[in-house]
């Protein structure tokens, strides 16, 4: 059964615990294991639609025992290999049980055109053809500030303040569910563009799921560019609170964890001792928020 909203890994880049490391909150996963182990960030939104189907895809599907047969909708934020993989288009082309329709990827603004001239036209990656035919994948180009309806979803890209060797901004995504519910997927980005704020001005949240690639617990005072640290997306909450964004009913998550400055269990910790006016939690691989709180 698959299970819908549901953390498909929790990790930054180097996935915790990282292979060539053995800092102590490496070695503290190691040994602990569950919750502290942490795949590359990815996030099942339902059956057919998901976020960042990236470098753990496989190992995630085996880890939670799940198929991604019925996916058709795939949002990417952005191109670093932690997030996209091409491999899955491949795995799926050589499945033994073959689906009718092509799977749709939605790639933002200049994130489309890394993949249209260097994956699709390059030389340097011939033989791609053979398994990104139109009637295999369908790349859609979005555009940042522009609603889309995909699926069963209200979908509006944003700009985050993340960029690539290739892509000035990653795209974080502000999506209407079927159920009238309103969700941000914040990943990656350091302190949010005046501009994002702008846009999430006139939403009410009742989910956010915000990066916290540092969970650093002692505050330098400034604010983190490219990804948060943990005092920066507390900041973040803040003022996308004081504009009314998100309210005592709105449901934080933390994820894009990496293992800087705190274990699992130290960021919970520390996290349930701060009085906030919103509800603040940190994701784990295999969290399913329609399981275990009724989305």
């Amino acid at each position: 059964m698959v299970q819908k909203m549901r953390f498909w890994g929790t990790s930054a880049g180097e996935g915790t615990p990282t292979p060539f490391c053995e800092c102590p909150i490496c070695e503290y996963a190691r040994k602990v294991g569950g919750r502290e182990n942490r795949l590359r960030s990815s996030f099942r939104i339902d059956e057919f639609t998901a976020i960042d189907l990236g470098a753990d895809f496989n190992a995630a599907a085996q880890k939670l025992n799940e198929s991604l047969f019925s996916i058709e909708n795939i949002l990417y934020t952005h191109t670093h290999d932690d997030h996209f993989n091409y491999l899955l288009f491949w795995t799926r082309f050589v499945a033994r049980k073959k689906l009718a329709k092509p799977l749709n990827v939605y790639l933002v603004d200049s994130a489309f055109d890394v993949i249209d001239d260097f994956y699709m036209k390059s030389k340097l990656t011939a033989g791609r053809e053979s398994y990104s035919r139109p009637e295999d994948l369908n790349f859609v180009r979005l555009e940042f500030g522009k609603e889309y309806e995909i699926g069963n979803l209200r979908v509006t890209p944003l700009r985050g303040d993340h960029g690539t060797a290739y892509e000035k901004n990653a795209a974080n995504f502000l999506i209407k569910l079927p159920n009238g519910k309103l969700m941000y997927y914040g990943l990656d980005s350091g302190y949010y563009l005046d501009e994002t704020f702008d846009a999430l001005a006139g939403s009410k949240l009742d989910l956010l799921i915000s990066e916290c690639t540092m969970p650093i617990l002692t505050d330098d005072g400034k604010n983190s560019r490219g990804h948060l640290n943990l005092h920066t997306a507390l900041r973040v909450f803040e003022r996308l609170f004081g504009q009314g964004t998100i309210d005592e009913n709105t449901q934080v998550w933390l994820t894009h964890i990496a293992p800087i400055g705190s274990t699992h269990a130290e960021l919970c910790e520390y996290i349930g001792k701060l009085e906030l006016p919103y509800k603040l939690d940190v994701g784990y691989d295999g969290l399913s928020l329609e399981a275990d709180f009724g989305w």
